[in-house]
């Protein structure tokens, strides 16, 4: 079972677009409401084939965690044919270079084994998660279960807080976000995407720095496409804390992640309990250039944050991996030359965290 990021609420299941929320007790039926149209919305603005069915809930946890049950694993060739078919039909250039890069860069280290995808990724494709065939999601319970998006089956959990010390803001109530609060939307936000493929397979949990998914140095969709530099993949069989790895669809030559302010987004890459394919916070002010997918939460500056207004990196990574955008989303990719350039460096899977303070 792969953890990453959590959350918990009460209330009935509803949908707008294709991803749904169904709330536990103790979610208001108004966050729910708001969960299902506004949050669920965004993401059906900009994809057309990202569905997932996810629970929430509120409990103990750092600011937020998502759990997507248990790995669903392809083939490496599986996992490339059945993105290079995405990209074929779409023409979306951004998965055009990302197969590119998986021929030239990814196949010859990873050609032989396996891929670790979420299994609303898999859907997204048309594939079995799964080697051996199926495609697993959880129920609210955290049993395994065969039938993501219906009979109790998700395709994953985001528990958020419940810490009374953890103030959280909500957008659909007004008024001016606290100094020292949470965005709660932005928050479920940052999970979803984890849930539907922006998760590593490498944890910051252990040092040094290990790979948590089945098998040898298996990497996650997401793992395929970490760079040091141009041409220089990062692989999880080569870990180190050395900071610099960023996000490239193209084979390392573009950053292909901006943050709110416009400039590129490097990965946390230190043992650090921080999810290692999320972003380091811009420095030292965290509301500067942030996103979504930050590690650590910017509090008092992140209200109405969104994959819609934040620099659009989530939205590139997850249309690399396999999402195709929705007719009317522009693919948010900087020009070529925006490479991030900071020596060796990875990627990590953990807890989306409070932003520390001095």
């Amino acid at each position: 079972m792969r953890v990453a990021i959590g959350l918990a609420f009460s209330a009935a299941l509803g949908s707008a677009g294709t991803v749904s929320y169904t709330c536990a007790p103790g979610v208001s039926a108004a966050t729910c409401t708001y969960l299902n149209t506004t949050v669920a919305g965004n993401y059906s603005a900009a994809f057309g084939n990202a569905n997932a069915s996810i629970y929430i809930q509120y409990g103990a946890t750092g600011l937020a965690q998502s759990t997507t049950g248990y790995d669903n694993q392809v083939t490496f060739a599986q996992y490339a044919a059945a993105l290079s078919a995405e990209a074929t039909a779409s023409g979306n250039a951004v998965q055009i270079a990302a197969v590119a890069a998986l021929t030239k860069y990814d196949a010859p280290l990873y050609g032989a084994g396996n891929v670790d995808i979420t299994s609303a990724l898999a859907n997204a494709l048309g594939i079995s998660g799964e080697v051996a065939g199926g495609n697993t999601g959880t129920t609210a319970g955290g049993a395994a279960c065969f039938t993501p998006g219906s009979g109790g089956c998700y395709n994953g959990i985001i528990t958020v807080t419940n810490s009374p010390g953890t103030p959280l803001y909500y957008d659909n109530l007004g008024g001016p976000e606290p100094s020292d609060a949470y965005d709660y939307y932005a928050t479920v936000e940052h999970e979803t995407d984890e849930l539907l493929g922006t998760s590593s397979c490498v944890t910051t949990q252990t040092t040094p720095l290990s790979n948590g998914c089945p098998g040898t140095n298996t990497p996650s969709a997401v793992d395929l496409f970490r760079y040091s530099s141009s041409g220089k993949l990062i692989p999880d069989s080569a870990l180190s804390t050395t900071p610099g790895a960023y996000f490239s669809y193209n084979g390392g030559a573009t950053n292909g992640a901006n943050g709110v302010g416009g400039l590129p987004k490097i990965y946390n890459t230190l043992d650090n309990g921080e999810d290692y394919a999320d972003f380091l916070s811009s420095s030292p002010d965290c509301g500067t250039n942030q996103a979504v997918q930050d590690a650590e939460g910017c509090p008092g500056e992140d209200a109405g944050l969104s994959i819609l207004n934040d620099g659009g990196a989530e939205i590139n990574i997850l249309n690399a991996v396999g999402y195709d955008l929705a007719p009317t989303t522009t693919t948010p990719t900087p020009e070529p030359g925006t490479v991030c350039l900071f020596g060796t460096g990875l990627v990590v899977v953990s807890w989306y965290r409070r932003r520390r303070r001095a």
